[in-house]
């Protein structure tokens, strides 16, 4: 009887797999798709740093008005060891500057390229091998600048002597090298040139030449007080001018609209009541701006000395131009970093201490989404504009 049943268990299993092999339907191989070009204004590109294996770090394009995980992630672009991005719209093309090494995880000789990737088909389209010197610190976007209506493409070196790969991106070869020595950044000023601050607080601007080559180099004195209240190094930029926050909670305006950068008026994001109780701007990217001349700040209610990575639970909205406040934002979870999208309806985006990235409406200040994709650890988000 007991042998009876077990060989009926055994039909029954045997005629289960012949049916569920005649209803299974192959799936066709072979296809590519693309995706639109130019990417609808909503998308985002989202940096995962992957912490915890740099060498594995990947950019995310992502259509965060999808409702599920799949139509959210749209592709992934490779990003070896803690990458930078750029984007140019004019030339129709991705950069991403990385480092590898020949035995990977175990060292080796060092290469650093500019790969070149087709935005519809996410091919690498082209590389540029450059001097195996960029920063390799957290990620920012101030690493590497598009110049000369993106001619060409100016890449930070650190190691720790200071200066800047020069790239033509039309013939698409490394021009030379040019030292900012003691200064750090590049942040794309007038036609042809990007400034730098530098250690002793005073800001180094550098112009090129039609080929590449060096110009000039301007100087600016001290103003940014390193010992007593010193600058983020990572700006929101309003029609030209940079806006960079300070550790107390400060703004200091930068011109970069000419041949020279120019230094504005500081204004304080607090009243005395607001300082007095602690609150000071912090996170990986404590500031962003939208199309309409807004001025975001993270903030943080605990201010003091050493706090000014620790994020913030609310935003406040400035008029950058005025130096006025205009509302607070108050977040639904701790943030660490501000990002916006692009076009005309724009969202505030907030990447969660928990590495989590909502999407707020910048006017009523609710959160309107999440990403629902699974991520290592993400950081930065910016448009793709």
């Amino acid at each position: 009887m007991v042998k009876t049943l077990r060989n009926l268990a055994l039909l029954t299993l045997l005629w289960t797999g012949v049916q569920a092999q005649a209803e299974f339907t192959p799936e066709s191989l072979g296809q590519v798709a693309t995706l639109p070009s130019p990417y609808p204004d909503h998308w985002l590109i989202v940096q995962d740093l992957a912490f915890n294996h740099m060498r594995e770090g990947r950019f995310y394009i992502v259509d965060p008005a999808a409702t599920t995980a799949g139509g959210q992630m749209k592709g992934i672009l490779s990003a070896d060891f803690i990458a930078s991005l750029a984007l140019s719209a004019r030339r129709n093309e991705i950069y991403v500057i990385e480092s590898f090494f020949a035995r990977g995880g175990r060292g080796g000789e060092r290469t650093d390229v500019v790969t070149i990737y087709d935005p519809a088909t996410l091919d690498v389209a082209g590389e540029v091998v450059i001097p195996a010197k960029r920063l390799t610190g957290m990620p920012n976007h101030y690493q590497v600048a598009l110049i000369d209506d993106d001619r060409f493409m100016v890449v930070y070196n650190f190691t720790p002597s200071q200066s800047v790969s020069v790239i033509d991106l039309e013939t698409r070869q490394f021009l030379g090298e040019i030292g900012i020595p003691g200064c750090a950044f590049v942040y794309p000023t007038g036609r042809r040139g990007f400034s730098s601050l530098c250690s002793d607080g005073g800001l180094l601007t550098t112009r090129l030449q039609s080929d590449g080559s060096l110009e000039q180099t301007e100087r600016l004195p001290s103003f940014n007080d390193i010992a007593a209240d010193a600058m983020f190094e990572k700006p929101a930029v309003i029609d030209g001018i940079a806006y960079f926050p300070t550790f107390t909670g400060n703004v200091v305006p930068v011109d970069l609209r000419g041949e020279g950068a120019r230094v504005g008026e500081r204004w304080a994001l607090t009243n005395t009541a607001e300082r007095d109780a602690g609150w000071r701007p912090g996170g990986a990217w404590p500031a962003i701006a939208d199309r309409s001349g807004r001025l975001y700040v993270l903030m943080h209610g605990h201010g003091a000395e050493g706090t000014h990575k620790d994020g913030g639970d609310q935003v406040w909205v400035f008029d950058a131009r005025q130096g006025q406040r205009l509302g607070t934002i108050e977040l639904n979870d701790w943030g660490i970093a501000l990002g916006m999208s692009a076009g005309s309806d724009q969202r505030l985006v907030v990447t969660r201490a928990d590495g989590g990235v909502d999407l707020y409406d910048p006017r009523s200040g609710e959160r309107q989404s999440t990403l629902l994709m699974s991520m290592d650890t993400p950081l930065l988000v910016r448009g793709v504009r």
